[in-house]
């Protein structure tokens, strides 16, 4: 999932900004300093967690046209993942410009478009949502032990789908009930009389 995250992220960026721009993966170096850069959108995954608030409840069942249950599976399960987005250039104002474009687009994208994520992604039928964080990476920079840079965080809400289960019990073709009790005669008052015998006597 990380990966196909990673992929739709690139060619969403990659649409938007202007051409010969690299869109990577690498988190930042300290040779960041030292190196000649060149037009690219580096995106840093720094953190993975649990998505309270997309879990889904229940069972989510397959059936055939009688109603058979065919597979079952658990509830869809989602993971956040943040992003540290940077640009970089040879000049701080078209680095800047790259990152302007990158904020936009991230702004303006809501969920990810099925065009921009791989097969694997996209045909789990649930949406993976983007959303720019409130959080200042400025004490991310810090812990890096580099200088801070123009950047912005995102956070993408991914969905974890589990395997359906197959190996299910076969639905009973045919079901007997039987009470399990012989029905008693009735005894007492309400009994029917025994009818009466005469007996002839010598």
């Amino acid at each position: 999932m990380i990966t196909d995250v990673d992929e739709a992220l690139c060619v969403l960026l990659g649409r938007s900004l202007p051409a010969g721009t690299m869109v990577r993966l690498d988190p930042p170096r300290p040779t960041w300093e030292t190196e000649r850069p060149s037009n690219a959108i580096d995106l840093f995954l720094y953190g993975l967690r649990d998505d309270q608030s997309g879990r889904e409840s229940g069972w989510d069942e397959t059936r055939d046209a009688r109603g058979t249950v065919l597979a079952r599976r658990d509830p869809v399960r989602r993971c956040v993942l943040s992003y540290l987005v940077t640009a970089r250039a040879p000049k701080i104002n078209e680095e800047h410009l790259l990152l302007g474009i990158a904020l936009r687009t991230m702004i303006f994208t809501d969920q990810l478009p099925p065009d921009c994520m791989p097969e694997t992604l996209s045909g789990l039928g649930q949406p993976v949502l983007i959303r720019v964080a409130e959080s200042d990476p400025g004490t991310l920079w810090s812990n890096l032990g580099m200088p801070a840079r123009a950047a912005f965080a995102i956070t993408v809400s991914a969905p974890f789908v589990p395997t359906a289960d197959t190996d299910l019990a076969k639905p009973a073709e045919k079901i007997r009930l039987e009470s399990g009790q012989n029905v008693a005669q009735p005894r007492g008052p309400l009994a029917p009389a025994e009818p009466k015998r005469w007996v002839r006597t010598p």
